[in-house]
């Protein structure tokens, strides 16, 4: 799943770009994005915690200049791709300043936007997709990068590995996949689930939501846990 953040104080605008993205995304099989929007530069940037993939970014807005949240942005992240959206083309073609991947000029084509998202995500494929897993099910043998998923569960001495879109089950130890996953950004939550740091949505008391699903957060590993996600989302990564 590919995390895109939306800056845009424009409802109508940012509604646009919602469906264009999920246009693109029931034309592009492969492909599933997990959209959040922001109204204001300063949301963006105090909820912001290095786990975007993509940024859609406006120039103008109410309370900051949307290169001025890119500059904040890029100190900490030097990896999210970074696209203007904007009818200011003078400040977008600037963006080499925070090596910007593009930008978009308004009002938005629907063909201009897929063909600079095709490009985009080009680039972001050929990015560090961490480690490869090789799995076997009874119908095949099949890869997954690491960044793909999002928890890995066990029930039963059976390992359920979850992605955006598929649950494959296998046979092994999560302490196995934790050691393969040391380095990752994987933290257990409890002693059933094994987490990619990336997709968790929210903890609150004893549950932790990572990409939709509600997982059990246990006494024993809540300390570690929380520590962990909170040097991941100040951007140690």
């Amino acid at each position: 799943m590919i995390k895109v953040g939306i800056l845009e104080d424009d409802i109508q605008q940012a509604k646009r770009m919602e469906r264009y993205l999920g246009r693109y995304q029931c034309e592009h099989a492969d492909t599933s994005f997990l959209i959040t929007h922001y109204d204001r530069a300063v949301k963006l940037l105090l909820d912001y915690s290095c786990d975007m993939d993509f940024l859609l970014l406006d120039i103008r807005l109410p309370d900051m200049l949307g290169m001025e949240a890119a500059r904040r942005i890029r100190d900490k992240d030097k990896n999210v791709i970074i696209i203007f959206v904007t009818n200011l083309a003078q400040y977008a073609i600037a963006g080499y300043e925070v090596n910007a991947f593009d930008y978009v000029l308004k009002p938005v084509n629907y063909e201009s936007f897929a063909a600079k998202m095709t490009r985009a995500l080009q680039v972001y494929a050929h990015r560090d997709v961490g480690v490869v897993l090789k799995l076997k099910t009874k119908e095949e043998v099949t890869q997954i990068h690491s960044n793909a998923v999002t928890y890995i569960e066990v029930q039963n001495h059976d390992l359920y590995i979850h992605t955006d879109n598929r649950v494959i089950r296998q046979w092994g130890t999560l302490k196995e996949y934790e050691k393969k996953l040391k380095d990752e950004n994987f933290v257990r939550c409890s002693s059933c689930y094994l987490v990619n740091l990336k997709y968790v949505q929210e903890v609150r008391q004893d549950v932790v939501t990572v990409g939709g699903d509600d997982l059990t957060l246990s006494k024993a590993k809540r300390k570690e846990f929380l520590c962990a996600l909170a040097q991941y989302k100040g951007g140690s990564r």
